[in-house]
């Protein structure tokens, strides 16, 4: 797509190098059910809601005298459990975690001085202007004080960050951005980061600033423990935001972590205004900003978005990493090759089974609630009435028994097409302003919920029990023999998804998720030259469970025509493969197609390019492509994970009237 950073083609390596995947991936997670015991003397480390720059600003000079200090973090309720970590302070005052705000106009002189009060040696980084120089960092002695001096730099999102010499050296290895980068820091030492903003002249400050922390330690040890946070704090401990209809917002999301997030919105689309890498920024002209709804920010890496809050009630942004949503479960790899010790095996196991109906909504860390308000004069009715459907769906939810290659597990069928409960939901194929009714019937022995993502719908239908709607009407779980009715008008045609949102472990890796399409009026959908490919796995367990294409980790043969259109559609809805390199190529090279739609929304002249045939798509994305093959041949539709793992979808192009040409009529990849 227009505008990315990454070279696609480079990312086709990633199928050759499993080993090194799993170490960059090493930390998909990670949070914790365990506390550390607390020195008193030390003292407490506040929630920094990047609302208030530091420093004294005078005369176009800011001046700011920062400290490194050892402190108490609680990353959930201030009398829970209590973390010992390293994080900045502004002189004089208690520490932060995230670090003092340090936000100036352009062309300010900055004078900053760090104090290094840790018992080790330090290195700072990102005190610098900007653009900027990974190798230009600030080094300080146990007790030593530094001071740097020099103007602001370019507008842009920026951060700035520091590790031990210990640490850093310890961890040092060549990794995907530069040498020495945040990816090298020790996860121990995840919370000494904070943002570091320069505004164009005249520009409003009239955003928010979300930093994402990771503490983590011993990884791949039964005693592993962790913790992910958005400015200082996990869910349901997280900021509750407030938005206003009609008001747009504007945010701005810091990756300080060695890990991708692919963060979604519930709800809206966002635009996406600005990228960067930390020390360079590149900002979108109108032709290039994207429209999205999940957006993938890597390690160290941050983005700035817009969005439009266009229906009231409430909302949530998120990860979309099970691993970073969910506050009590955790991948069992994370915790070496004996896996959990029983007291977390237990608690991971009561939740995926009855019982979650709690005020977490099961879950947890990299998690933010929005509410949004209608503040102006209005009549409203005493009760509203629902407008009649003029379609209604019925999707019902039952046990899968086992079949060769698929473990038994929760599933979809929808009623007229199939009453066979699938690995993978069967395509829901609703149209553009038509409204609709999909009742989800829920014949399982545990209670469920079902997400419409992507699609711009009423929060009560949006999926996220007990905190959807309103206070006065919220969104229930959909208990066992008990049906939910969602309405929805779909605005835009395109490729979306539907999946649960409710015990999420066993549900999302039983199969219970599917490719939701919209498609425009008058049209009807062709799966024989309308092409979809769900990314999920079959089981919670990235290094023993296979990627499932449709539901299958073995997909069938596909066969194509030459000189016909297709359109490809592309989910990934795994729990935690956050870099799935997708890639067509015939005798070892990609193809080309052209760009058409991401997250469900139509791309723009300029972006909808015919390109190499290589695209990352992160979970919780979605991607269309037409792919017009012109010459007989054998092609290979690669899905490598950055686990190691891959699914490979063989695909014969025949020329129309051949032999094999009757199956090109058959549809999408077989579902098992």
């Amino acid at each position: 797509m227009v505008g990315s950073q990454f070279d696609e083609q480079k990312r086709l390596a990633c199928c050759r190098s499993s080993a090194a995947r799993l170490v960059l991936f090493a930390g998909i997670c990670l949070a914790a059910v365990c506390c550390f015991a607390t020195d008193g003397a030390l003292p407490n480390i506040s929630a920094n809601d990047n609302r208030a720059p530091a420093g004294r600003l005078d005369s176009g000079v800011l001046t700011l005298h920062l400290e490194l200090r050892e402190g108490v973090w609680h990353p959930e309720a201030e009398d829970d459990r209590a973390i010992n970590v390293y994080s900045f302070a502004e002189e004089g005052r208690a520490p932060q975690t995230p670090g003092p705000l340090i936000r100036l106009p352009q062309g300010t002189e900055i004078r900053v001085s760090v104090h290094n009060l840790l018992t080790e040696a330090a290195i700072v980084h990102g005190l610098e202007p900007h653009p900027g120089d990974p190798k230009n960092v600030m080094g300080l002695a146990p007790g030593e004080t530094k001071e740097a001096r020099f103007a602001a730099g370019e507008p842009g999102s920026y951060f700035y960050w520091a590790s031990t010499l210990e640490g850093s050296t310890k961890n040092r290895r060549r990794t995907s951005t530069s040498e020495g980068g945040i990816e090298t820091r020790r996860t121990e030492e995840g919370m000494m980061s904070g943002a570091f903003i320069v505004d164009a002249p005249g520009a409003s400050a009239d955003d928010r600033i979300f930093v994402v922390q990771l503490w983590a330690t011993h990884l791949f040890e039964r005693s592993f423990k962790s913790a992910l946070s958005i400015n200082g704090k996990s869910w349901p401990y997280t900021e509750r935001l407030h938005a206003r209809l009609g008001q747009p917002e504007r945010w701005r999301v810091v990756n300080a972590t060695p890990l991708e997030h692919p963060m979604h919105l519930h709800g809206f689309y966002f635009h996406v205004d600005a990228v960067g890498d930390g020390a360079v920024e590149h900002t979108f002209t109108a032709a290039e900003r994207r429209m999205a709804v999940t957006e993938l920010v890597r390690p160290g890496h941050t983005f700035d978005m817009t969005w439009m809050p266009e229906r009231t009630g409430n909302w949530i942004f998120h990860c979309h990493i099970l691993d970073h949503m969910m506050g009590d479960y955790k991948s069992p790899w994370l915790y070496g090759p004996d896996g959990p010790p029983p007291m977390v095996a237990q608690s991971m196991e009561a939740h995926s089974q009855e019982g979650n109906e709690n005020a977490n909504m099961g879950m947890g860390e990299l998690v933010m609630g929005i509410t949004v308000t209608d503040d102006s004069l209005r009549i409203i009715p005493a009760k509203a009435v629902i407008p009649a459907p003029a379609v209604e769906r019925h999707l019902f939810v039952r046990e899968r028994p086992a079949s060769p290659y698929v473990p038994a597990g929760p599933g979809f069928y929808l009623e007229g097409v199939s009453k066979e409960v699938g690995a993978a939901g069967p395509p829901l194929v609703i149209t553009r302003g038509e409204r609709t009714a999909i009742t989800v019937h829920n014949e399982l022995k545990e209670s469920t919920a079902i997400h419409w993502h992507g699609l711009e719908i009423e929060s009560y239908y949006d999926g996220v029990p007990l905190w959807d709607g309103t206070t006065q009407h919220m969104t229930p779980y959909i208990a066992p023999g008990s049906s939910f009715v969602a309405y929805m008008t779909p605005p835009r045609a395109g490729t979306f998804i539907y999946h649960t949102h409710w015990n999420d472990v066993r549900q999302l890796t039983g199969g219970m998720y599917g490719a939701l399409l919209v498609i425009a009026p008058g049209q009807e959908y062709d799966p024989a030259t309308d092409k979809v490919f769900v990314l999920g796995r079959s089981g919670p367990d990235e290094m023993h469970d296979p990627l499932a294409l449709n539901g299958s980790p073995q997909p069938g043969l596909m066969v194509l025509l030459a000189g016909q259109t297709y359109r490809f559609r592309f989910v990934n809805i795994t729990p935690n493969d956050r870099v799935m390199v997708t890639s067509l190529i015939t005798e070892n090279h990609p193809v080309k197609w052209r760009a058409i739609a991401k997250d469900g929304a139509d791309l723009p002249p300029q972006q909808a390019t015919v390109q190499d045939a290589v695209q990352t798509i992160s979970v919780g994305e979605t991607y269309d492509y037409e792919f017009a093959p012109q010459a007989p041949g054998q092609y290979e539709l690669r899905f490598c994970s950055d686990f190691g793992s891959e699914v490979t979808q063989m695909i014969a192009v025949v020329p129309p009237g051949a032999p094999f040409s009757v199956f090109a009529a058959k549809g999408t990849a077989q579902h098992p």
